[in-house]
């Protein structure tokens, strides 16, 4: 039987990894038993918007080093071919990658504006397939929802059974993803098992105030077996990605993804953070009247990666505020003196520098996250929830503290 797919794509919207990084999460996911690594970040410009240039000699040295990392995990060449590519140019691209050392070819055309290209698609994949001889997977133009549509009917009639069909569930960013959603999916695409295009724990584009740090859930175990495998798309934050990833692992592999997840953010320090960032409703979620203890240990929260600085950061803010506003919940505000009602309110002056960081923290609002799907036209249509309300902590907290003073002092 062959081994289901399991691994990383870099397919998010933002700074491309460092070639550092994709070696060290190589590395990484290899100690998972996780098989592949995906280059396809969007803003790779030989990727996308510069897709018919050459890769270049220092990226075709990347290539060969990343495929020889680690003997078990197969690095995979993504590529988005502009409308009206030929056969010959899509071959004579992604030759060198192949030369290089890419075990695979994905073929991305996610996030295209047609809907009636798919004779196009599955002519360039049998074109990959026959003249490269390696696996191709395809992220079809209509990769999110159950249905069916003339896009999804077009591609897979005659398609190749070889090639992998990516999914990312029913919506584009999914808190769940059922056995049974998956079966629809099945249905739709002429009974192939979906290659399962993850986007948790990615945070990009609009959801980049927002960190993604808590365990993985929501994932029916049955999925190991219906599905021809799992990629996950990561955060921007490398580093960061690994505290759900890790739990992820931990879930593909057959354990316990909670319990994971406790380890690894108990291990490397990520807990406070974790909890700082979370949303109400998420397991993470450290309740509407956290101790004075843990705004305290947030407060003094250690840094951590550089590139979680400005969360880091806003966390420590907010958990200062907080503290001083426990501070006036727990004294006998009228028999305050002026000196200390006046060293009180002068805590608060950064609530308003708070607010304003783009480094989202403490269940702080609005809430955003694509939860569209595409229906039987293969359209996007955005669903209740895509962009939520939600109320920080922190201003609670503030707002009830000054509330207070100005009943007893005006």
């Amino acid at each position: 039987m062959m081994k289901k797919i399991a691994g990383i794509i870099e397919g998010f919207y933002g700074d491309p990894y460092s070639h550092e990084e994709r070696l060290a999460l190589i590395d990484t996911i290899a100690t998972w038993n996780w098989n592949s690594y995906v280059w396809a970040a969007k803003l790779e410009p030989r990727h996308r918007d510069e897709w018919l240039a050459p890769f270049t000699s220092d990226e075709l040295q990347q290539f060969s080093e990343l495929s020889a990392r680690q003997e078990d995990v197969m690095f995979v060449i993504g590529l988005t071919p502009g409308s009206g590519a030929t056969n010959e140019q899509v071959i004579t691209k992604l030759r060198p990658a192949i030369t290089a050392g890419a075990g695979a070819v994905m073929l991305c055309f996610d996030d295209l504006p047609v809907l009636d290209a798919a004779s196009e698609h599955q002519r360039i994949a049998h074109a990959v397939l026959h003249e490269l001889h390696v696996p191709v997977w395809i992220t079809p133009t209509h990769y999110a929802g159950i249905t069916s549509s003339p896009y999804l009917e077009a591609l897979c009639n005659g398609l190749d059974e070889r090639v992998e069909l990516l999914w990312t569930g029913d919506q584009v960013v999914c808190d769940t993803i059922t056995a049974t959603d998956a079966r629809a999916r099945i249905a739709a695409t002429g009974g192939r098992a979906p290659l399962v295009w993850d986007n948790a724990p990615v945070n990009d584009a609009l959801m980049h105030a927002h960190l993604h740090l808590g365990p993985f859930v929501g994932r029916d175990a049955e999925l190991r077996d219906l599905c021809s495998g799992f990629l996950w798309n990561p955060m921007v934050e490398c580093v960061a990605s690994r505290v759900m990833l890790e739990s992820a692992a931990a879930w593909w592999n057959g354990n316990d993804a909670i319990a994971a997840w406790n380890t690894a953010v108990d291990r490397d320090g990520w807990r406070l953070l974790a909890e700082a960032t979370s949303y109400r409703g998420e397991p993470h979620w450290p309740g509407e009247t956290p101790s004075r203890q843990w705004w305290e240990a947030v407060r003094d929260m250690p840094d951590l990666d550089a590139d979680v600085a400005p969360w880091v950061e806003s966390a420590r803010a907010g958990a200062r505020l907080a503290v001083a506003a426990l501070t006036v919940l727990e004294s006998d505000i009228a028999e305050m003196t002026e000196k200390q009602a006046n060293r009180l309110m002068g805590q608060f002056l950064g609530w308003s520098l708070h607010t304003s960081t783009q480094a989202f923290t403490f269940g702080r609002g609005p809430r955003q996250r694509p939860l569209a799907t595409q229906n039987e036209y293969g359209k996007f249509f955005l669903r209740a929830g895509s962009v939520a309300p939600s109320e920080s902590l922190v201003d609670l907290l503030v707002i009830k503290a000054l509330a207070a003073m100005q009943a007893y002092k005006g």
